[in-house]
């Protein structure tokens, strides 16, 4: 049942991944402004006389190219590493800590960011965001598949990807104002405000995982947290929660006590088909990340969060969301700031309706349909760029961004999930994260040196042949998830 409890506590916790997009976004448009190798003075306001000027602060850092890089690719760093931590973390000490964490961090970084005079500075804070990000991003779709109904994860799943390219939107609308000599340390310092009410909120407004809370032994609490965010029955909660039982045979006879002092006898009364009763346990265990890459059980899910979420990057995306206004500034030199905006507000409207159609169009089409026209458009980008054609360059560039909203974009994370046993979904998120932190670190720091190559627009062909890759790879390892409720009836597909 959808409540307004739950859909303010998945809006809180989609504010993790807000700021991950903002942060991926933020240094596009002042790029050029920050690395002192454009001035664009505010109309009628000296930078000494600005608010930043007279405290001190430096117009802009000198950079190199290869600085801004990775400046801009550093950010993957601090989410790698940032990644070793937030599973375990999660597991340990739960979801609701772990997301008040990554806000603290996010705070920490955007002020980093808002007040560097040097190069090292900005490297710092964008890797302390980055750091923050690693976290948020784990555990933003892994709490909202613990939380949302099962006929509407999909919807609620997709709202990781929106609430990213949301985070992203605000960038890109913030810079048609503060993209200027003066403001642009606004459009950074802005970020750590978002931080501060995320955390703010997420204290208050959200619930502890009832998943976490289960495998931790707090039925009672774990009952009760799931009636409180989806309402209806308090039976139904509780018989939900009975439906995490996992069997274990060996457990016949025992009896294990619970910290909230429910038995394990109470969860123990489910009938088997003959009507007779099976023996059962909570699902209390979690599996770290070592045993999780090693062992044979977690092959399934150790091959798509793997695949996918490294060809997601792979297949391009960052080439814009991290240089657009610079791909585009050649055709555009007037308006390349004006189209990423508009770039932006597609990507966020074809994502909200790509989730409003995977729980009826289910995940593998939209992927196979995602990365097929993904792939027909990069060849479009690419012969744009080589020829300065605005035609094929606007063409290939918005049917890319919509068909990746449709599909790449919101699926690879939220099928991590859907694909793993529940004690070894942390593990997952955070290795398929791990990896895509990985290829997004490869396409923003080679992006600008290819593109300035004697390769320049051909790079986008590199990128059609990850998206037919793609295809293959959708096609010969990505169960169908949609309807699922178990990890073997979504194996039990393919």
């Amino acid at each position: 049942m959808i409540t307004t409890r739950l859909v303010i506590a998945i809006s809180v916790i989609c504010l993790g991944s807000l700021q991950f997009g903002y942060h991926m976004a933020e240094l596009n448009s002042p790029e050029a402004i920050l690395s002192c190798r454009l001035s664009k003075p505010k109309l009628g306001v000296p930078y000494s006389e600005s608010w930043f000027g007279r405290k001190g602060f430096a117009e802009c850092i000198p950079m190199e190219p290869n600085q801004v890089g990775l400046v801009t690719s550093i950010f993957s760093v601090g989410g790698l590493i940032g990644l070793t931590y937030v599973g375990r973390f999660a597991d340990d000490f739960g979801r609701k800590r772990t997301s008040i964490i990554a806000s603290v961090i996010y705070i920490i970084g955007g002020l980093f960011n808002t007040f560097a005079n040097l190069y090292l500075a900005l490297l710092l804070g964008r890797f302390i965001v980055g750091f923050g990000a690693g976290g948020a991003l784990v555990i933003t779709p892994m709490f909202i598949n613990e939380i949302a109904p099962n006929d509407y994860k999909g919807f609620f799943g997709a709202m990781n990807q929106v609430s990213i390219n949301i985070g992203i939107l605000i960038t890109q609308t913030l810079a048609l104002k503060w993209s200027n000599n003066n403001d642009w340390r606004l459009l950074l310092g802005s970020a750590a405000v978002i931080a501060a009410i995320n955390l703010a909120f997420t204290a208050f407004y959200v619930e502890e995982s009832p998943v976490w809370l289960a495998n931790k032994g707090f039925t009672g609490e774990a009952i009760k947290n799931l009636h409180f965010l989806r309402g209806g029955d308090y039976n139904d909660a509780r018989d939900e929660i009975n439906s995490w039982v996992v069997r274990h045979p060996s457990s016949l006879g025992t009896q294990t006590s619970y910290s909230d002092g429910v038995e394990s006898d109470e969860l123990l009364n489910s009938m088997g088909e003959n009507g007779d009763p099976i023996p059962t346990s909570i699902n209390r265990g979690t599996v770290d990340l070592s045993t999780y890459l090693k062992s044979p059980e977690y092959k399934n899910s150790r091959i798509v969060a793997t695949g996918i979420l490294i060809l997601q990057q792979l297949c391009g995306i960052n080439s814009i969301i991290f240089y657009g206004v610079s791909v585009l500034v050649s055709i555009f030199p007037n308006y390349a700031v004006v189209i990423n905006f508009l770039i932006s507000i597609v990507n966020v409207v074809v994502t909200f309706i790509s989730g409003t159609l995977l729980d009826k169009l289910g995940r593998k089409p939209l992927l196979m349909a995602s990365v097929s026209i993904m792939g027909i458009s990069t060849v479009f980008i690419g012969i744009g760029i080589i020829y300065t054609s605005a035609f094929l360059s606007i063409v290939g560039i918005f049917t890319y961004i919509i068909f990746f909203a449709i599909g790449l974009g919101p699926i690879p994370f939220l099928i991590v999930g859907e694909v793993t046993q529940p004690r070894a979904k942390a593990s997952a998120q955070s290795w398929g994260t791990a990896m895509n932190w990985c290829a997004t670190f490869v396409v923003g720091y080679s992006f600008p040196v290819l593109k300035n190559s004697p390769l320049g627009g051909a790079v986008y062909f590199i990128f059609t042949g990850v998206c037919l890759f793609t295809y293959f790879f959708v096609d010969k390892y990505i169960p169908e998830t949609k309807n699922t409720k178990s990890y073997e009836e979504v194996w039990g597909s393919i």
